[in-house]
């Protein structure tokens, strides 16, 4: 799936280690679509995980397209739906 649109939050980044010990680091980003034709547009929140992550900073403001996957988990009898970046365009 794609999505065009600004970037309106930039969350600060997280890193750890998983259970196996392997290193992870995940940026959270929140996209405002800004096609003129919505009359309310939506804002997703998206996951960018280790080498998903870009080189330069992502800044609240910029023009991004976002290439994503949903992705659904269940955690505690609830259930829960993960928006991961596959590619972003800046």
């Amino acid at each position: 799936m794609r999505l065009s649109g600004k970037i309106t939050r930039v969350l600060p980044l997280q890193e750890g280690l998983s259970r196996e010990g392997t290193q992870w680091r995940k940026l959270t980003i929140a996209v405002r679509e800004d096609d003129p034709s919505i009359a309310f547009p939506n804002e997703v929140a998206f996951d960018l995980f280790n080498d998903k992550i870009p080189e330069t900073s992502l800044t609240t403001g910029q023009h991004v397209d976002v290439h994503f996957g949903i992705r659904l988990r269940e955690y505690n009898g609830r259930i829960y739906n993960d928006f991961n970046v596959i590619r972003i365009n800046l």
